[in-house]
């Protein structure tokens, strides 16, 4: 595995700023913008939280469950994703395809379990 030409993901996260958005707000005809606080989880928590609900032994999500799901969800694909541009990597492409996605299920032991879905 070490033989892999990766991708520097260590160069990719460096590049990561924290984004800080600007909104608009108009008081009395004077337009000012405020700072909004950044987000803390990428996914839609309402979407996770239908997924949650769609399992019969759930009945009451709290908010800090719902938080935790979410934001487990998003480290996972991350990962997954991660693995899949190293295998992209190595097939000196750009895109990242089914099958690499595929590989990284294949070759990355914490990602076994999932052998199959994608089918």
């Amino acid at each position: 595995m070490e033989d892999i030409n990766e991708v520097d993901i260590e160069e990719i996260e460096t590049e990561k700023q924290p984004v800080t958005e600007m909104t608009e707000t108009v008081e009395h005809n004077n337009s000012t913008t405020t700072p909004e606080k950044p987000k803390l989880v990428k996914l839609p928590l309402t979407r996770i939280k239908h997924i949650m609900k769609m399992d019969p032994d759930c009945n009451l999500i709290s908010q800090d469950a719902l938080f935790l799901v979410t934001k487990s969800t998003e480290m996972f694909l991350e990962h997954l994703a991660k693995e899949s541009c190293k295998f992209m990597g190595m097939g000196k492409r750009k895109t990242v395809q089914k099958r690499d996605v595929d590989a990284a299920i294949d070759n990355i032991p914490s990602l076994c379990f999932l052998d199959g879905a994608l089918e």
